[in-house]
């Protein structure tokens, strides 16, 4: 694990947090967490409440929604939003692909991500829609 000078550090290469200001960087550093998974372990479950946003630091994970589709996810991107969004159950199973490294955002402190550093909102809303519409594509099919 990381100081607060190290977290910031890693923060500043995340593609989902570019050009964020080092102030908006020090709020996210306080209020996500860093976790470190290894490989095999399940991070969430289709179904179940979620209190918790994921961004992937280092590693890969897969997620499985209710259809069977998989989709591999990396460095940089994020699961876990939609629950926190809408107070729903999760819409996919996440595992660990590889070991990982992670940074974790309650759902208290979500909100308060987002008023801190409000572009994010704007691209998780982004991701959401390119989301529903791969979802809605697939299931036309």
């Amino acid at each position: 694990m990381f100081g607060r000078s190290g977290k910031i550090a890693l923060l500043e290469k995340v593609p989902l947090l570019a050009g964020l200001s080092r102030r908006q960087l020090q709020e996210i550093a306080r209020l996500a967490d860093e976790v470190d998974v290894a490989a095999g372990k399940r991070l969430a479950s289709v179904g179940d409440v979620g209190s918790e946003l994921f961004v992937i630091i280092e590693g890969r994970a897969s997620a499985r929604v209710n259809r069977g589709r998989e989709v591999i996810l990396g460095p940089g991107e994020f699961f876990g939003e939609m629950s926190l969004i809408d107070g729903g159950p999760r819409s996919a199973t996440v595992d660990a692909a590889t070991n990982m490294r992670l940074l974790v955002v309650a759902r208290r402190e979500f909100w308060e991500l987002l008023r801190v550093a409000p572009p994010l909102a704007l691209t998780i809303m982004k991701t959401l829609s390119r989301r529903v519409r791969t979802a809605e594509a697939s299931h036309s099919t």
